[in-house]
């Protein structure tokens, strides 16, 4: 399969029957994941609405192949929307926008679904330098890592840390 493969269209997808496609999809929300052959426009409809009611904290529309080098679309509660561009290079370019209207979110999702449409970013913010944990290590982050890690601070009684003050 190379990457802008056409996609059949089946005109009964008003129906919220499943759509044959030649690109392979998986679909994954932090409570559950289907595979191409269980998503269908309804399948669709039933997350965006769950999302719009903070029933779910997102869900990833992911081709098995890249679409002209789009990876997928994930949609985060209050339809943050998010897509990930990968670039001949290896490195990748991250787009994100807010979309007011869940009728609008579906209606990307399915265009990507079914006709294979990656979303136009040109007027999403480019948030890949935010993603570059160099960039983005905040101190609560290293303080998670710490508190993680296993590594704990010495442990002194307090009457041994007093006296330790005094004697400095």
């Amino acid at each position: 399969m190379s990457n802008g493969s056409p996609v059949l269209v089946n005109p009964s997808r008003m129906m919220g029957v499943q759509v044959e496609t030649m690109n392979e999809f998986t679909l994954r929300t932090d409570q559950d994941s289907y595979r191409n052959d269980e998503i269908s426009q309804a399948l669709l409809e039933s997350l965006v609405q769950r999302l719009q009611r903070d029933d779910l904290d997102f869900l990833v529309l992911e081709p098995c192949e890249p679409i002209r080098g789009n990876a997928y679309i994930q949609v985060l509660g209050s339809f943050v929307v998010e897509t990930r561009q990968l670039n001949e290079d290896g490195t990748f370019t991250q787009y994100s926008t807010i979309i007011d209207d869940g009728g609008e979110v579906l209606a990307m999702l399915l265009n990507y679904w079914e006709h294979g449409e990656a979303p136009l970013t040109d007027h999403w913010k480019d948030i890949t330098k935010s993603l570059n944990k160099r960039d983005s290590v905040s101190v609560f982050d290293r303080i998670r890592h710490f508190l993680h890690s296993g590594k704990t601070p010495e442990q002194v009684p307090v009457d041994e840390a007093v006296s330790r003050g005094r004697r400095r």
